[in-house]
This record gives C-alpha cells, structure tokens and sequence, in this order.
C-alpha cells in the first residue's frame, strides 16, 4: 500500500512539474518521491537534479499538495497512483512516462473498467459521417461490456462517450484538465454524466486549466489504458495520430474506420489502412474480434504463458474444468470480487479464460 507520505510527495511532483516528462520519472524510479524531494530540498543544486532543483526551491509545492488534499476530500476526488488498488497497471508500459498521479471524478472503478477497455479517438472537427460511426461503434461495445475511453473533446471523443453512456456503458474521459473541470465548456452536459455514471481522470491539479501540450502528453495515457486504439476520423496531420503512434510504440493493436477518399478528415485513417499501420474497422464487432484474436493465435500465447504470475494462475485453475462465478472464484483465491474480475478481463483479453452463461471458464489453450 502507498504510505501518505508518498501519496503527498507523488501530488507535490505532479504539481511542480509537466506530466509526461521523462527526467522526473526516472529520478522518481532511482530514489523514490519522498527521497527525490528531500534532496530537491536539502540538494537543489546537484548535478543529477539539473534544472529541477531551482523549480522546486521557486514554490512550496508540498503546500500545494496537502490543500489539494483536502479539496480531493471536499470534491469527491479520487487520488490514485502506483500501489493503490485502483492503478490500472497497464499504464506501467509507459515506463519513466507514467503518470506520477492520477486525480479521478465519477464513481466508476478505474483498474477494473480499464481491464476491459477499448479507446476511441479522433477529429473534434468531425463529420456527421464520423459521428454517426462513433456513437454506434460505443453503443455497441457499450453493450458487450467494453468500457470506452476516450478524450473528453469535442467530436470524436464526445461521441465515443454518448454512445457508450446512451447503454448505460462504462466510460472513462482522459483530461488535459484538472479532473473536476468540464473541458471544453460545451461539453458541460456530457462531464456531467461522465462525472455521475463514468470517470473523468487527470495527471494535473484540482482545477488546471489545459495547454497545448498537456493536450498531447495525455494521448499516451489513452494508448496506454487500453489494448486497442480505433481512429474514426483524422486529417494526415492531426492529434489523434499521435494516439496512435503512441499506441503503437507499447505493442497495442492498431484499428481505423475508412471514409471517403474524398474527405480530407478521413485521410489519415485510409492512409493508415493502405501503409497496414492499422486493421480495418467497421463496427464494434470487429474491433472485439482485434481485440480476442490472441486466443486464435498459440504463438502468442506462449509467449503470454511466461508473464502469468501464481495469483492468475490460482484463478485459472479455479476456471477448470467447468465455468465458475466470479464470486466463488475470488473467494478461492482470497480477494475482493472487483480485483478478481479486473483479473479475469485481463486474462480474457490474452485468451486464457472466457465468460460463459455459467461464469467464467478456462480455455483448452491456458498454460499449464
């Protein structure tokens, strides 16, 4: 579990400094928060600090952190970083670039909805066409059970989030903004479900306000939560591209919808479909085929076979040889219902289990 020590260090950092930035994440992985800020304190101007040591000495950042604290208490906000139950650890891949902190508003579970997690993506400046695509594609997976995620903007983004909340659906907005913040304005009504049925996560403050770069840094962590990135609509140059470049980076499956040839927003998506930069897409169907068709694949799952640990072991062999609930399973191995599902959407994403009308059994291709 994370000390309180910690939690206020991770907040204080996440303050001082841009998230995403790759010499604070390793300073963090070398000495830890609590120690990393006792030698910006005590050790500004060595070496191994640079320029963050003057950042640091500029503010009381841990002032900051304890107010935002009790705001968090006071907002209903959720402060979730690595240790804490609910970090998805998927967001691990990003390395020195994971999210020191994570501020959460909306009552669904983060590590749990993202276990099962498709992200959508796109232009803000969308067509009707696009719009259309993307509110049916997330009704649709909405109603499978995968949770959608998605970036909150204008768009594509917003219309990921309706179609998935017109199913009553998870789905989760990744702001550049402070988590409690409805950015952009006119999408006031839609953070306000998104605020009382999903979640709205952050790496900055209680209250930032957004910029063009944060913008962009929060495109990795949409490419990081889930195991496939679909773009629905993007120029050749646009900010959803680089979702999926990001994507693409950590090994997460690739997915486009094509448009017209004659539209200059689907451009980038056809070209990604012609170079086999990413799988054609037309619905939700075939986005979850992407999604499972590790199970079809034996090589991959040897390869997956080597990272199971003996708690997912333990669960597997509670799937065999006939479909168990997810309540008798996690009373098998000793954890809530929430953590075991969260489990066992992971070990359904590498093929090793899948849902039955029963509960929950293990595949004949699971390691043994």
């Amino acid at each position: 579990m994370l000390s309180n020590d910690e939690q206020l260090a991770r907040l204080a950092l996440s303050s001082a400094f841009e998230p995403g930035d790759e010499s604070i994440g390793a300073l963090v992985a070398e000495f830890g928060p609590a120690e990393l800020i006792d030698r910006l304190r005590t050790e500004p101007n060595e070496p191994d600090l640079g320029r963050f040591g003057r950042r640091w000495q500029s503010h009381n950042w841990l002032q900051d952190a304890a107010i935002e604290l009790e705001r968090a208490l006071d907002d209903g906000i959720e402060i979730i970083s690595p240790g804490t139950p609910d970090w998805p650890t998927q967001l691990d891949d990003l390395h020195e670039r994971a999210p020191l902190v994570l501020r959460k508003k909306g009552p669904l579970g983060l590590r749990q909805a993202a276990s099962r997690s498709v992200a959508v993506v796109g232009a803000r400046a969308a067509t009707q066409y696009g719009v259309w695509v993307a509110e049916e594609m997330c009704a649709q997976l909405a109603s499978a059970g995968w949770c959608v995620i998605s970036g909150g903007a204008m768009g594509i983004d917003a219309a990921s989030h309706r179609g998935a909340l017109a199913l009553n659906g998870p789905t989760i907005a990744v702001s550049a903004a402070g988590a409690n913040l409805a950015v952009p304005a006119s999408n006031h009504s839609l953070f306000a479900r998104l605020f009382a049925e999903g979640a709205v996560i952050s790496e900055v403050p209680i209250g930032a306000n957004p910029n063009r770069r944060r913008f962009l840094v929060r495109n990795r962590v949409i490419a990081a939560l889930a195991p496939v990135v679909v773009v629905v609509e993007a120029a050749l140059r646009s900010g959803a591209l680089s979702t999926m470049r990001e994507a693409d980076a950590m090994g997460r499956m690739l997915c486009a919808v094509p448009g017209p040839t004659t539209s200059a927003l689907s451009a980038g998506c056809n070209e990604l479909i012609r170079s086999g930069g990413a799988t054609l897409v037309r619905n939700a169907d075939d986005v979850v085929a992407e999604v499972l068709r590790v199970s079809d694949d034996p090589g991959s799952l040897a390869q997956n076979a080597a990272t199971i640990n003996l708690f997912e072991q333990r669960v597997i062999d509670l799937c065999t040889p006939r479909s168990m609930s997810v309540e008798n399973i996690a009373q098998g191995v000793g954890v809530s219902v929430e953590a075991c599902t969260a489990t066992l959407h992971l070990l359904e994403r590498s093929g090793f289990v899948m849902r039955t009308v029963k509960g929950w059994r293990a595949t004949s291709v699971g390691p043994r």
